[in-house]
């Protein structure tokens, strides 16, 4: 006696999981799709933070090198939560000097005076250090805490804050100071390397009595800065992103 096969059940159960795997290739391509919108959304408001990072160097600088000099060139104020475009910047105004030398030891101390002061809507309070040199061996850079008075034994006179000393170029030191104003401090940037080592050293920093106006520009206004180098940071700011930008600047008599 033959019995007639029943194809009913077999085609529900067919469907249904061609229904399921149709569902979890849903759930997933909504996932990546989900994930891509994220990234790129992240992306964009990244790219805003840096627009206002940029918006903020310009107008620091536009305030720098706007006329008269002798009133504008002093200003160190710098910007705090400065709105544009809904977004924000914070800016700092700080010193820049070049330090450039030769090593005639293995080490060369440069000590320099930070003013944290109490006026301003952003007082400057970030030191940057950084190192380059012309020569085949690696150099290495050191913050202390204070005026180190002997280079060989910086431990008997400052503390150590931070140090960079990699295989590559340049070498880079960031702190931001955390005294509170008003307070005068002493600082120590310590090379290390070969002697006969040329190294050019940039040293951004709180300013130190007071930012100077001279007509000396393009050429040391005698130790221990600079007065026509300025140095901004600015903090870009766009939804929960933020970007960096530094730059150093110079005026002409």
């Amino acid at each position: 006696m033959r019995h007639k096969i029943n194809n009913s059940g077999a085609s529900v159960v067919s469907v249904v999981l061609i229904l399921a795997i149709v569902t979890t290739l849903g759930i997933v391509f909504a996932s990546l799709f989900s994930t891509g919108i994220e990234e790129s959304t992240g992306e964009a408001v990244s790219s805003r933070a840096l627009y206002q990072a940029e918006a903020g160097v310009e107008t620091a600088t536009g305030r720098l090198k706007k006329n008269p000099v002798s009133a504008n060139w002093v200003w160190e104020e710098g910007y705090k939560d400065k709105t544009l475009g809904g977004g924000r910047f914070d800016v700092e105004v700080l010193e820049y000097e070049a330090r450039d030398s030769v090593l005639a030891l293995p080490y060369a101390c440069e000590p320099f005076e930070s003013v944290i002061t109490t006026t301003g809507a952003n007082p400057a309070r970030t030191i940057y250090a950084v190192a380059y040199w012309a020569s085949a061996s690696n150099l290495g850079i050191e913050l202390y805490d204070n005026n180190v008075i002997d280079c060989a034994n910086p431990a008997a006179s400052a503390n150590l804050i931070a140090s960079s000393n990699t295989a590559v170029m340049p070498e880079r030191i960031r702190y931001r100071i955390s005294a509170a104003a008003p307070a005068t401090l002493t600082y120590t940037v310590r090379v290390t390397g070969t002697p006969g080592d040329i190294y050019s050293l940039r040293i951004a920093h709180p300013q130190e009595a007071a930012f100077g106006t001279g007509n000396t520009c393009g050429a040391p206004a005698g130790p221990p800065f600079d007065e026509c180098m300025r140095a901004v940071i600015s903090l870009g700011k766009y939804a929960n992103a933020r970007r960096e930008v530094f730059t150093g600047l110079t005026r002409t008599p």
